[in-house]
């Protein structure tokens, strides 16, 4: 946490509101957040315009005047966009909470906070003159939601595969941005048993899997995201998709389609939640459409 949809909710509410706007100041605070010195970063970003905000995977892309400004949120961060004059909120300092790592004070009164409790997170920087930031981010996989991701790439890569599926999905090579939570729910979605090997796995549920990755992205970013802790949208307020996820959390509880017991195994160091009878480690017939 946070995976793809908690990012791109970030992005979507972000963007609209930064666009056009001056970074006026950078504060930066002791972490280990910073992938460079934070005094070489408070001076290249100051001064500069915020251009875009795209996202690639779970980074978020500020495309400055000459740099591109990367923020990884990690397993615990957070970005809060504050519209108060930053006379009048108190930004001009971390106020005390050793968890902030910088204080980003924006043209015409607003404030960007990264906040990152477990200091997983990750901040960089790169010229848009070179070709860092691409080989950064150069090794991703196609990103669901957009139109890269194609059906004959990613059975292409999946006939490469011997691991178990839930494994495979959780490297970004195949897709961009899928981490524990969106991977059980998709492959709850498919029919799919985690622990199943790639190579057994029939061409309908890979094609099956293809499609209901994306869709339970989409949806979880119309809902604003997943918050089981940390995770909160630039206003601070909570994702509300944890309400609507079908087995990640949910052993113990009964199955929303058929009543059985979900259930929880570990594959990869990873909790992985699924449900028996919907998603057997046999598989059944392809069902008539």
């Amino acid at each position: 946490m946070p995976e793809l949809p908690e990012v791109e909710t970030l992005r979507r509410e972000l963007e609209p509101r930064l666009r056009g706007r001056v970074i006026r100041s950078l504060s930066t605070f002791p972490s280990r957040v910073f992938q460079l010195d934070p005094a070489v970063l408070e001076a290249a970003v100051t001064g500069q315009t915020i251009h875009t905000v795209s996202r690639r995977a779970k980074y978020l892309i500020f495309e400055l005047d000459r740099w591109y400004w990367i923020i990884h949120l990690g397993m615990t961060g957070q970005l809060t966009l504050l519209d108060e004059p930053m006379e009048n909120n108190g930004s001009s300092s971390s106020g005390g909470d050793t968890h902030i790592a910088l204080v980003a004070r924006l043209s015409r009164g607003r404030t960007l906070r990264f906040r990152d409790v477990r200091k997983f997170g990750r901040v960089m920087l790169f010229s848009r003159d070179g070709d860092g930031l691409d080989s950064r981010l150069g090794s991703l996989g196609p990103e669901p939601l957009g139109s890269d991701y194609l059906l004959e790439d990613f059975l292409g890569k999946l006939a490469q595969r011997k691991a178990r599926i839930k494994s495979v999905l959780l490297d970004q090579k195949l897709v961009a941005g899928v981490g524990n939570i969106y991977a059980d729910e998709a492959l709850f979605k498919a029919g799919v048993h985690p622990a199943r090997r790639v190579r057994y796995l029939r061409r309908w549920e890979k094609v099956r899997l293809f499609e209901t990755i994306p869709q339970v992205l989409e949806r979880a970013v119309l809902h604003g995201g997943t918050t089981l802790r940390d995770y909160r949208r630039s206003s601070g307020m909570p994702g509300t998709y944890q309400i609507w996820l079908q087995v990640y959390g949910r052993d113990g509880q009964p199955c929303t389609q058929c009543d059985s017991i979900i259930q929880k195994m570990v594959i990869s160091q990873r909790g992985s939640h699924f449900c028996p009878y919907c998603q057997p480690r046999k598989p059944r017939p392809r069902p008539v459409a």
